[in-house]
């Protein structure tokens, strides 16, 4: 293999570049979810990767544990070895393997859906993982820049109806509010790397 040791914003990534890739280009948003996320937080990552997010929240957010979907076997290694590096392997439980099956509801206070270009297929494992009480939803994709608010309301309304066929009847009342639109990168020409952010909540 080829692993390799990255270090961004204070914290030790790794990965098998034969493998895997690093993005520099989400080192915006790497800080952010840093600074968003509240200490103790539960969070659940459907994408984790080599744990881009997972170890921002980790290390500077303070989370009180991380759930981490990760189904390339050369990314689920590199997130072990750097959530060992920087200190934090006990916060974080992996579920190696396809998120749909990912086995907790209820038990989220955000979810990180970080999959380009769109995480649409993993919405309504992220509203299911929620705690009933309401949570934030992060939701990465890629749109127009001319549409990029148009695209937010699209991710809410739909959102919005996932939340109310959800199995907990106590989720069927949440109102669901964007509360912040990043652009994190220019994916390609007039093409914007969005996250969405999505408070839902009684």
């Amino acid at each position: 293999g080829g692993w390799v040791s990255h270090k961004e914003g204070g914290i030790t990534y790794r990965l098998d570049v034969t493998r895997s890739m690093f993005c520099a280009g989400n080192g915006t948003e790497k800080k952010r979810v840093g600074r968003i996320c509240k200490k103790g937080d539960v969070i659940v990552d459907l994408y984790a990767g080599i744990g881009y997010f997972v170890l921002p929240y980790l290390v500077h957010g303070k989370a009180g544990h991380v759930h981490a979907c990760e189904m390339n076997p050369a990314s689920v290694e590199a997130l072990k070895q750097a959530l060992q590096i920087n200190g934090v392997y006990e916060r974080c439980t992996i579920y190696d393997g396809d998120n749909k099956n990912f086995p907790l509801c209820g038990v989220a206070d955000r979810v990180n859906l970080g999959l380009l270009p769109s995480s649409e297929k993993g919405w309504p494992i992220a509203v299911c993982a929620l705690k009933p009480e309401g949570g934030s939803l992060h939701v990465h994709g890629n749109c127009a820049e001319a549409e990029v608010t148009a695209f937010a309301e699209s991710v809410r309304s739909r959102i919005a109806l996932i939340a109310q066929a959800d199995e907990d009847g106590r989720k069927h009342s949440w109102k669901v509010t964007v509360s912040h639109v990043e652009r994190v990168k220019w994916y390609a020409p007039r093409i914007r790397h969005v996250v969405v952010d999505l408070l839902l909540c009684h």
